[in-house]
């Protein structure tokens, strides 16, 4: 990731459907490529502030298969949704 002397700062806009592109110098700075995950995490303690991170690409992906096809965990969350009523 590369260094900087002082932080960026760069504006993006809401849109519908609570999409944003992420800035230039942002995805830049975070060495983002198309398909990458972000991470946003937001603390109640720092109320609106979020942090966004990059997850590394060694993880994406990492877990698929491990709970069955997405038919099956669709599924078994249906399913599980039901019990509930």
């Amino acid at each position: 990731m590369p260094t900087l002397e002082t932080p960026i700062k760069a504006e993006a806009r809401l849109r519908h459907k609570n999409q944003i592109t992420l800035p230039e110098p942002i995805a830049q700075f975070l060495e983002a490529r198309p398909d990458d995950i972000l991470i946003f995490e937001a603390d109640p303690a720092d109320p609106r502030t979020a942090c966004v991170r990059l997850l590394p690409r060694t993880y994406a992906g990492s877990m698929t298969g491990v709970y069955g096809t997405t038919d099956d965990v669709l599924r078994y969350l249906h399913e599980e949704h039901e019990s509930w009523g």
